[in-house]
């Protein structure tokens, strides 16, 4: 039996790991996680066994990488994050370390196109675009209906809060139709408005909290940082056909089409009037969720792209 390595940082939990699991064991592997918690040198002789080491956004050092590269078999690198900057901006030690992890690895699989082209400058061959997924059985359809106010809401963990005074003129704003807003999230928001009501993420809680909402957003600054992220609230949004919005940053404009299964906007004009549009019509949230969801169903759900996945590292 095949051995496949999963190496990843101390929280294992992800869109991009455990995910794939079955339909390696489906093709024949052993699969074993290993998690930077466990210590380099405990964590080598399961990279000796293995058939293929697969490394998830971690950035290790020269020598590391090069023990690494002479015991791993084959050596697969994936990241959904522009780790070769940081949250800070311009690296050049987490550009080098970059560098090194793409140029070494034998696979390496991007999670949006801008991360793929950062990619493609080390690497020519054996790089590919893999977007974050979701598995769509686990998420059911909202049911819209007539209602007020209409809750607007925003899930996601407290290191990504601040890009909610991105657009704290939003909270205030009252329009001409009812709106409240929910804050999902591992901590409250740092911002106090009446408008605002808080709950605390549980992943057992998870879908029933996307299933309260009538509107998903997606604030982004427009950074590198953000320009690496790969859209995951927009995945779980549509995926539960859910309306959203958000700025014109990174992975959104690739899973957007404006007015059709969502709405871009750069200036809070264009969030206002988004959400005036949606929160007033509910034939709108129907009609813009249900495209959201087939854009799931048909471009980043895991029953399309766990057997690609799988495929690719299968044949190296």
């Amino acid at each position: 039996m095949k051995k496949a390595v999963f190496i990843t940082h101390a929280n294992p939990q992800g869109y991009r790991i455990q995910q794939y699991f079955p339909y390696l064991i489906q093709r024949g592997y052993d699969v074993e996680l290993i998690t930077s918690r466990k210590g380099f040198l405990n964590a080598l002789s399961a990279i000796r066994s293995a058939h293929v080491v697969y490394i998830q956004r971690l950035l290790f050092d020269p020598i590391k990488l090069a023990v690494i590269r002479a015991s791993a078999k084959r050596l697969v690198y994936d990241f959904d994050d522009a780790v070769m900057f940081g949250s800070k901006g311009e690296s050049p030690t987490r550009m080098r370390k970059f560098r090194n992890m793409v140029s070494k690895a034998d696979l390496v699989l991007a999670g949006n196109h801008f991360l793929l082209k950062e990619a493609k400058r080390w690497k020519k061959d054996g790089v590919f675009y893999c977007p974050t997924v979701v598995d769509i059985k686990d998420y059911p359809v909202k049911v819209h209906r007539h209602v007020s106010p209409v809750t607007v809401g925003w899930i996601g963990s407290s290191s990504t809060l601040k890009y909610l005074e991105i657009i704290k003129p939003l909270f205030a704003y009252t329009g001409t139709a009812p709106k409240r807003f929910k804050i999902i999230a591992d901590l409250p928001p740092p911002i106090e408005n009446k408008s605002i009501i808080f709950e605390k993420w549980t992943k057992d809680g998870e879908m029933s909290a996307l299933l309260s909402l009538d509107v998903g957003i997606m604030p982004l600054k427009d950074d590198v940082w953000s320009r690496g992220k790969c859209g995951l609230k927009l995945i779980q949004y549509m995926a539960a056909g859910l309306p959203s919005i958000t700025h014109p940053v990174g992975a959104a404009l690739e899973i957007l089409e404006d007015g059709k299964n969502g709405f871009i906007s750069a200036h809070m004009d264009g969030w206002r009037d988004a959400l005036e549009m949606l929160a007033g019509d509910v034939s709108l949230r129907e009609k813009i969720g249900k495209a959201a969801r087939e854009t799931i169903e048909e471009r980043y759900s895991l029953h399309v792209w766990g057997p690609k996945v799988v495929e690719l590292i299968d044949s190296l």
